[in-house]
This record gives structure tokens, sequence and C-alpha cells, in this order.
């Protein structure tokens, strides 16, 4: 009967030992870790100084979750950490992570939220900054704090300069004797005379503001200066508008200008060339002028005199009737040629020896010409 108990309270021990076992295993372990609920994402760093697994990941200062492991991207070009978020947690999917590290080493990894409204998914990647080696940052700091000493140390080294070279100011006197204190002390003399002045006129102005006439004139001119300011300001305004469309008139006016500007040269030739012939034709008319003015000459009589009036008129007429007259010749003459060009063996012996009767034949038609009705006229007249 004890040994049956000793065995049972032996078996009981182990069983405790081996769930203490287990639950530390699961508490501390990787196997606890990776069986945690969570979203995975991985954060993508330039370097991993002292990150590991198990750092803790923040947003805001609050423990979002923690480090998982590390691994060497390709070609070493940086850093990727496998991070797991805590439940209940999210941020947006362009936030980026900075690693801030302390002096001992500890590292803390903050996410900086971005300005996204798409929240992270599960499995994405963010870039991050690593953090600043601490050792150097002291080193940095240890420099920059000798640089001070010895510009502190250059500084006094420049204020025992300036207070020698005061004193033998102060004990150096002018070629009449009369030493640095002296001059100080009277110069301090007229400072005090010169203030005693301004106290006097600050009492003299206290005074005058005292007086209620000159203070309501005071209150009235700062009750006006607001109106006068904005009357200023829409003056200024106006100005300003004024000023801009002159710009715009003057730009116009250069628009406008830079052609004539670029061919005035060949502008200013023609414009002297249309005054020589204007005054050349002024020259002419004038001679003409001159001639219809003569009462012998040929344009005078042709205004004045009737009896031209009637001989051009006369001579216009034989002119025209002249023209009715050659009329029916130059259809003969055109027939005739047609009929030498169509039938040119009758200018030659056979012409001669055959002849013609000198009667049009039916099938020649002067070009151009059209045949009138009973129309038979012989090509010689």
């Amino acid at each position: 009967m004890e040994d049956s108990k000793r065995e049972f309270r032996v078996g009981l021990m182990v069983f405790v030992a081996l769930a203490a076992v287990v639950a530390m295993v699961f508490r501390f372990g990787d196997i606890g870790e990776s069986l945690k609920p969570g979203m995975p994402i991985s954060i993508i760093l330039p370097s991993a100084v002292g990150i590991l697994p198990q750092t803790p990941v923040h947003l805001r200062g609050i423990p979002i979750g923690c480090v998982q492991s590390l691994e060497l991207m390709r070609g070493g070009k940086g850093v990727e950490i496998a991070v797991r978020i805590d439940p209940g947690f999210s941020f947006p999917a362009d936030s980026t992570a900075h690693v801030n590290q302390s002096l001992l080493g500890d590292a803390v990894i903050e996410v900086k939220p971005g300005p996204g409204q798409a929240p992270i998914e599960p499995g994405s990647r963010i870039t991050g900054r690593s953090a600043r080696n601490p050792t150097a940052i002291i080193a940095s700091v240890e420099q920059r704090l000798s640089a001070t000493l010895a510009s502190f140390e250059r500084t006094g080294e420049e204020w025992g300069r300036l207070a020698g070279k005061l004193n033998d100011m102060l004990e150096a006197s002018d070629p009449d004797g009369v030493s640095t204190l002296q001059q100080t002390s009277v110069a301090l003399q007229q400072f005090t005379r010169t203030m005693q002045a301004a106290e006097e006129t600050l009492t003299a102005a206290g005074s005058l503001l005292n007086d209620p006439h000159y203070r309501q004139q005071l209150q009235d001119t700062m009750t006006a200066l607001p109106q006068l300011l904005n009357e200023t300001r829409t003056t200024l305004g106006s100005v300003s508008n004024v000023v801009r469309r002159i710009d715009t008139t003057v730009a116009t006016i250069n628009e406008v200008t830079t052609p004539l500007a670029q061919h005035s040269e060949r502008l200013a030739t023609d414009l002297a060339q249309s005054m020589h012939n204007i005054q050349t034709m002024t020259r002419e008319l004038a001679v003409v002028s001159r001639m219809m003015n003569r009462n012998d000459g040929s344009l005078q009589k042709l205004l004045t005199d009737p009896e031209m009036y009637n001989n051009l008129n006369r001579t216009s007429v034989s002119l025209s009737v002249l023209l009715q007259n050659l009329n029916p010749i130059v259809a003969d003459l055109q027939v005739f040629s047609d009929k030498i060009a169509r039938h040119p063996e009758l200018l030659g012996v056979r012409g001669i020896i055959r002849g013609s009767d000198g009667v049009k034949q039916g099938d020649i038609r002067p070009a151009g010409h059209e045949r009138r009705p009973n129309e038979n006229r012989s090509v010689f007249r």
C-alpha cells in the first residue's frame, strides 16, 4: 500500500515537471511564439544593428508586436526583418519604420504611420531606417566637446589679452597729461547732463500729454488711423491695378513695335522712296497743269474748243464705219488663207495649169467664221 502511494507521488511529480517544461518551452521558446496569433509583415532595413529576435515593435510608444527573425537579403543590399503584429493593431500600408537605439545597445523599432488610408495587409513589406551606432555618436560628441573646450580656451586667452590692453589704455595718458580715466569721468559727466536734459524733455512731454485737449486730439487721431490705413490699402491696391494695366499696355506696345523696329531700316527706305515718288509726281502734275492752263495748248483747246471735239467725234465715227467695211475683207482673207492651207498645190505649177474659177468650195470655211444665210462672197472683190 505504501509502495503504491509512493509510486503515485513520483508519477505525479514527473507529470508536473513535464508540464512545467512544456509550459516553459511554449512561454520562452520559438514554438510558443510561432503559435501565437498575429499578422506577419516584413521590414526592410539597411542594417540590423542592435536588433535581435523578440526586439519590440512600437506604434506611438505602445508595443504592438516583436521581431521574429532576421535574414540578410540577396547581394547584401539590406536586412529583412520578420515582424509579428499583435491582434487588434493596424496602421497604414505606406508607413515607415525607424530603429531607436539606446547607449546600452537596446533597440526598439518605432513605426511611423503614413498619410494613406489603406490598412496594411499580412505579408506586406515596409521600408525602414536603421539607428546610428551609439559608439559613433559618443565619438562624435567627444570630438565636438573637445572642439568646444578648445574654443573656450582660445576665448579665455582672447579675454586675457583684451583685459591687458584695457588696463594699458586706462593707465595711458594723452600728450596733455590727461589720463583715460579722467577723460572717462568727463564723458560720464556729459552723459549725466544729457540724461538730465532727456528727463526734462520727457517731463515736458508728460505734461503735454496730461492736457485733456491734446489727449482728445491724440485719441481722435488714433481712432481715425484704421480708416486711414484702409484707405491707404485701397489706394495701394488701385495703384497696383493701374501699374499692372500699364505693364500689360507696355507689353502690348512692345509686341506691336518690335516688328516695326526690326524692319525700321527698310521702312525708312521705302518711305524715302515714296516721298521721292510723290515729289516727282507733284512736279509732273505741275507741268501738266501749266500746259493745261496755256491758252494755245492742245489740252486747253480740247477742253474749251467745240470744233476740236466735233472733229474727234467725226473721226471716231469714220473709224467705226471703216472697221465695219473691213470686216468682209478680213473674212475673205481668212477664207483665202484657209484654202491655201488645205490645198497648197493651187500655188504650184499644177494650180497654174488647172486654174480655178475663183468660186469658194462648199467644204472650205474660214476658221472662226460662221456663214450667214444667202452669203456667197467671192475671195477677191
